[in-house]
């Protein structure tokens, strides 16, 4: 989800609406049924910190910081799928 911070080239970009993000997780999962869809940079800018996105499909995530904006920490991250009833599984390269 892109954060448009001021002085970069996309600076004056509109922001996604929680419910733009939602509708294309929602087609994107339709597509690929059995990939990825990850939520990382800019997911806390959404009201709900992401919460309606993981309801429309995503299934996975990138925690912590980003690059150029302040990301949601693990233990966060980890409470908000527990109370969504979901598993957790860690996955490394």
């Amino acid at each position: 989800m892109l954060n448009p911070i001021p002085g970069t080239a996309y600076e004056n970009n509109k922001k996604l609406t929680n419910e733009d993000m939602c509708r294309i997780v929602a087609v994107f999962r339709f597509l690929v049924p059995s990939g990825f869809i990850r939520l990382a940079g800019g997911r806390g800018l959404l009201p709900d910190k992401g919460v309606k996105c993981f309801q429309s499909g995503v299934n996975a995530a990138i925690s912590g910081d980003m690059l150029t904006t302040s990301g949601i920490s693990i233990e966060k991250d980890m409470g908000l799928l527990e109370q969504l009833g979901y598993k957790v599984v860690l996955w490394n390269e």
